[in-house]
């Protein structure tokens, strides 16, 4: 039902005279269709949409229970009151229990009283379609996937990797560090057939050359020296499920060659072994590399760059989405407010204005600790331009040419000593919170570092509201 059409209201019933009592109360509000046939009914559910259904419970051919039954499998979304003059407890309950929103009892002596039922099943019909539409739209911003933002890069990340998440090649995901490589490799892994199987990550810069290949694959005992027991490796493990390999643009050439064959063939040879063994393994690699420069270098196969990117998902630069920072930084807020057990603080405009405006050369792995450190100073207070890392600041003054408009507000239009002493406390807030934040909120240590005596220092840290002890690290 769209906004400018009537919602559209089914009444069953085998008695002629009511049908027409309905007709004469219902027709001038509603898009009615009026069945004498429960059969007919039945049929027209496979084509004509439903808002609501008024079914009466006892028909030749079809009850209203059995009706109902057919009327939720065809249409999940309408909603449906049960009418008899035979109504008991029993009756009622079953019917709300297979989804009925209500149930009249003939015979109906409040007719405003019926219409305001169906009226309030239009309204749930409503408020589901709204909740479906805010679960869609969580799903966009929310882990899920933590895929969060609107941008039209993200958007087609996530159309991407819904396309391709239950295809069995590879996947390559490239993108600058901390753009969320693997988030979205569990992405694909969670919205793919083997979402209750392993999903098992390996970092292969931080495994040494003469160990990758039995990590990945496993090694008999007595394979080499060490080697005291036979060892089962990741493609085992993960057998079912899926295997992410993060910068695998540091793998050993060795090893992509063995990697290589894997990936063709279905099996894997353990380190030592004779034999191979099948698995059933999706791989999705990452890199932040430009894997064909490396190829042009020769530090990367090629025949192993076409097997391991059958699909290539390119993730954007926080710089590139920053319409996407507002949400992510919010929600990056909210978890860490959540462990701490208080209540999320909002940002100044100011601030947020500050986070869009830096350009994020670590990504959202930047943000995230941005976000950590302002909300770790800020308390249970707004977060302010002054809870920011100075680095964020100082980038957003210096894109601004410092002028005061762009950071402090119409600095400009006011008086000169005004302004001025609205640049120097937006100073004293940020050097004394990033005084403190280094000094683990030691007085004596922070007065020494500052060269202000310590009753001074006091004094500024009353005159701001900041408590050192809230930046004291716990034992």
């Amino acid at each position: 039902m769209d906004a400018t059409s009537r919602a559209r209201v089914v009444v069953v019933d085998d008695e002629p005279l009511l049908l027409e009592a309905w007709k004469e109360v219902l027709a001038a509000k509603f898009d009615l269709r009026l069945f004498a046939d429960p059969l007919a009914a039945a049929r027209s559910f496979a084509t004509e949409d439903v808002d609501v259904a008024l079914l009466d419970m006892r028909m030749p051919g079809m009850d209203g229970l059995a009706l109902l039954e057919r009327l939720r499998q065809e249409q999940p979304n309408a909603e449906a009151i049960i009418v008899t003059g035979h109504g008991t407890i029993q009756t009622a309950v079953q019917a709300v229990q297979m989804g009925a929103y209500d149930f009249l009892c003939k015979p109906i002596d409040d007719l405003d009283g019926a219409v305001r039922r169906i009226e309030g099943a239009l309204e749930r019909k409503r408020l589901r379609r709204v909740n479906e539409g805010l679960r869609a739209s969580l799903d966009a911003y929310l882990p899920g996937s933590d895929l969060i933002g609107d941008s039209r890069g993200i958007r087609k990340v996530r159309e991407l990797i819904a396309q391709i998440a239950d295809s069995p090649p590879p996947v390559m995901i490239c993108g600058e560090s901390g753009t969320g490589k693997e988030l979205a490799a569990r992405a694909l892994h969670q919205k793919s057939g083997r979402h209750d199987k392993p999903f098992l990550t390996v970092n292969c810069a931080a495994l040494p050359p003469t160990l990758i290949d039995s990590e990945l694959f496993g090694h008999e005992r007595g394979a080499f020296t060490g080697a005291v027991a036979a060892h089962r490796g990741l493609f085992e493990a993960a057998d079912g499920g899926t295997l992410f390999l993060d910068e695998i643009g540091d793998m050993p050439a060795s090893t992509q060659v063995h990697l290589l064959r894997a990936l063709q063939d279905g099996e894997i040879r353990a380190v030592g072994a004779t034999r191979s063994r099948s698995v059933d393994v999706r791989v999705i690699a990452a890199t932040n590399i430009n894997l064909e420069r490396a190829i042009r270098d020769g530090k990367f196969r090629e025949d192993f760059y076409y097997r391991i990117s059958t699909f290539r998902i390119d993730l954007p630069a926080l710089r590139d989405r920053r319409e996407d920072i507002p949400p992510i930084a919010a929600h990056l807020l909210a978890k860490y407010a959540a462990r701490a057990g208080r209540t999320a603080p909002g940002f100044a405009d100011t601030a947020l204005q500050a986070l869009v405006q830096y350009d994020w050369p670590g990504n959202v792995r930047e943000l995230n600790n941005a976000i950590e450190h302002a909300a770790t100073l800020c308390g249970a207070s707004t977060i302010e331009l002054c809870h920011l890392p100075s680095f964020v600041v100082a980038q957003t003054s210096g894109r601004a040419k410092n002028t005061l408009s762009q950071v402090f507000g119409t600095a400009s239009a006011q008086a000169f000593a005004t302004a001025r002493d609205q640049v120097l406390e937006e100073f004293e807030q940020r050097y004394l919170s990033d005084l403190l934040a280094v000094t683990g909120g030691n007085l004596s240590e922070a007065a020494r570092r500052s060269g202000i005596d310590r009753s001074n220092l006091r004094r500024l840290l009353r005159k701001y509201n900041i408590t050192a002890a809230s930046f004291k690290q716990p034992d």
